[in-house]
């Protein structure tokens, strides 16, 4: 779309009118998919410029632009899981190990915070948790959650999938805690007094481990950051997550920042942290 058309647009027909156009468009099942995606989220780009935390959380709901890849074809099963996701698995597992704790039999309860289809929890229950028999997840994506749900039951897997805001962690599981609470690439979406929230509001419902990956800064360790910075590609949100575990009273037992390194398209900046009164 040209530069001109594009301010015609975003100055004659209100956001709220284009949000729904957006969702329109992507229904749109015989246009094909990238060509579809590329226009719902066209027509709403100076949203982002408005409130880049609201613009990403608008596509999550409605399942639009990048939220198009969560199929279960494409998530379930470890060939189809990203890289950075098995080495970030494959951490948990050997940081929990240095704790003292012995992941296959002591782990019970696991909480996916941003879970999608909840392809991570089926994999976790089959493979990395097996004695676990509480594995919750909540996602904004309605679609996605429905569709794990399904494939979830002709598993019979244990997982627990919930549409909700990740924001209202409260409502969903009130004062519960979970051996494991996690968070795979969520708190990019998120500005950073929100990641600051989650952060600390998850670090109150874990009693053994709590897990972070994030968007690694290219040039300056994440630890380094004073305050968060958005990524210029996507105005997704690279945050200095140590921090923020340490202010919600977390203690950081491990760490790995790549800084510019991608693998399978991900960064790797992960963040391993205990409730200071369960250190071993």
């Amino acid at each position: 779309m040209k530069p001109r058309a594009k301010k015609l647009i975003y100055a004659f027909i209100p956001l709220t009118i284009r949000k729904w156009l957006a969702i329109l468009i992507n229904r749109q099942t015989w246009l094909d998919s990238d060509k579809r995606g590329w226009w719902a989220t066209q027509i709403i780009v100076d949203f982002a410029e408005k409130d880049v935390s609201s613009y990403h959380k608008f596509l999550w709901r409605h399942h639009l632009s990048y939220a198009e890849s969560y199929e279960t074809n494409l998530r379930f099963g470890y060939d189809n899981l990203n890289e950075t996701r098995k080495f970030f698995l494959s951490d948990l597992v050997e940081h929990l190990k240095k704790q003292g704790i012995n992941p296959e039999s002591e782990i019970k309860s696991v909480l996916d915070v941003g879970c999608s289809l909840g392809y991570l929890l089926r994999y976790i229950e089959t493979d990395v948790f097996p004695n676990a028999s509480v594995l919750d997840g909540n996602d904004i994506d309605k679609y996605t959650i429905e569709q794990g749900k399904e494939f979830l039951a002709s598993c019979k897997s244990k997982a627990n999938l919930i549409h909700a805001d990740m924001e209202a962690l409260e409502n969903i599981i009130g004062d519960k805690k979970y051996d494991v609470v996690f968070g795979a690439g969520i708190l990019l979406y998120l500005k950073q007094d929100q990641a600051n929230k989650l952060v600390a509001k998850m670090m109150n419902h874990t009693s053994t481990m709590l897990a972070f990956t994030g968007l690694a800064h290219p040039d300056l360790d994440n630890a380094k950051l004073e305050t968060s910075v958005t990524r210029e590609s996507d105005k997704t949100w690279i945050h200095n997550i140590d921090k923020m575990i340490t202010d919600a009273g977390g203690k950081i037992v491990a760490r790995r920042w790549e800084g510019n390194k991608m693998v399978d398209g991900n960064t790797i900046y992960f963040v391993f942290a205990v409730p200071a009164q369960s250190l071993r």
